[in-house]
């Protein structure tokens, strides 16, 4: 590669957002450099729970960009192996408040078309015997969504790309300053290279104090600290993503329906709650549990609030929360660790556009593997009209 020639696009991030800029541009026949500070990029877009959930979208826009975001997945896997599963997803209710819920977001998905079923107990406990019935009110169940190994995915898009449409890659590389230069935008690197595009995009994560800090006011993001949890392999039971009565109570979707104003909670589930915790299973190709998760926050410029330890109370609160919901062979768990995200405060996605030729995303939150492709879809749209 000649880093002294001049791009159409340079992308500074190579997580799920800047990773499908890219594609879309590069579909768009832009020449486009791909930027990332390490090896291989490992933070947020690989510290999830690896879902295609449309269904837990807020209704306003970001439902349609999980169903785009669909599209985009599926036709991917008929090129390369990017690692999605379409096993859909169970939304399962714990009362009555949380069953209502589910009947009205169902009504909601079959105004727009979206494939649903509502379920009985009986039938859900039919159609997975370890799930608890002392738990199990009704359920929802959606065949098209969809499950992505969040540690692989990125990896495979950007190896497609690079193979296929001819993506730049630079590893290994921070970038220390980016500027409007003679009409254009200019990119210095840490060692000292210097290199020019049409634009710059900066999806860089949660690292904002390094590039144009002064863009990233303290009260328009803040940081998510998510704790996850992977259990010992074991045999095959889940065919899909399963989702509980907590998560009725937080994903954005169900805001829309007509009870959610109504809905209460008794002093356990605000104790968990408190805790941001909503209590998620997928098991994986090994046969292991993936659980989740919990949320804490803080602002953006006081991540070390946060420390660097995983919480043995969060993860207990989880695990006793998660036992009332399945039966499991072995509840062992053989590993946990902590993601991070960045979430915007005043609007759904962090966009800013500095001097005309760079351009910030950031802060989209807990919703990235979601939605990330449709959005960056019409993002890159827009940017070329």
């Amino acid at each position: 590669m000649l880093k002294s020639r001049k791009y159409d696009l340079i992308i500074v991030g190579g997580g799920i957002i800047g990773t499908f800029c890219a594609l879309h541009a590069l579909r768009k026949k832009k020449s486009v450099l791909l930027i990332e500070k390490d090896e291989v990029p490992f933070e947020a877009s690989f510290r999830n729970f690896g879902q295609a959930v449309p269904s837990g979208q807020s209704m306003n826009k970001w439902f349609d960009y999980g169903r785009k975001s669909l599209k985009i997945y599926k036709e991917l896997q008929e090129h390369t192996d990017i690692s999605l599963v379409k096993q859909g997803s169970w939304y399962l209710a714990s009362d009555d408040q949380e069953l209502t819920l589910l009947e009205e977001m169902s009504q909601i998905f079959n105004e727009r078309s979206y494939t649903n079923r509502l379920h009985s107990a009986t039938e859900c406990l039919k159609s997975n015997p370890h799930f608890n019935k002392n738990y199990v009110k009704g359920g929802l169940y959606l065949p098209d969504e969809a499950s992505l190994n969040p540690l692989v995915m990125v990896h495979r898009v950007r190896e497609y790309m690079i193979k296929s449409l001819g993506l730049h890659f630079m590893p290994n590389t921070a970038v220390i300053d980016v500027e409007k230069k003679r009409g254009i935008a200019k990119l210095v690197t840490a060692k000292n290279e210097t290199i020019w595009a049409d634009h710059i995009i900066l999806a860089n994560g949660r690292d904002t104090q390094f590039l144009l800090p002064k863009y990233y006011q303290a009260d328009e993001l803040k940081i998510s600290k998510l704790q996850m949890m992977r259990l010992a392999p074991q045999a095959k039971i889940l065919k899909s993503n399963i989702l509980t009565g907590l998560t009725i109570r937080r994903y954005e979707s169900f805001h829309s329906c007509p009870s959610y104003s109504k809905i209460t909670a008794n002093e356990h589930q605000q104790k968990l709650q408190a805790a941001g915790i909503h209590i998620l299973f997928k098991q994986a190709d090994d046969g292991s549990i993936i659980l989740g998760d919990s949320h804490e926050y803080a602002p953006v410029h006081k991540q070390s609030k946060f420390g660097f330890e995983i919480s043995t109370e969060i993860n207990q609160l989880m695990l006793e929360e998660a036992k009332k919901i399945l039966h499991l062979a072995d509840w062992t768990v053989d590993s946990t660790w902590a993601g991070f995200y960045l979430q915007s405060t005043v609007d759904d996605v962090f966009t800013k556009t500095v001097d005309n030729v760079i351009h910030i995303i950031n802060g989209i939150g807990g919703k990235g593997m979601t939605t990330s492709p449709g959005f960056t879809e019409e993002y890159i749209q827009n940017f070329y009209e």
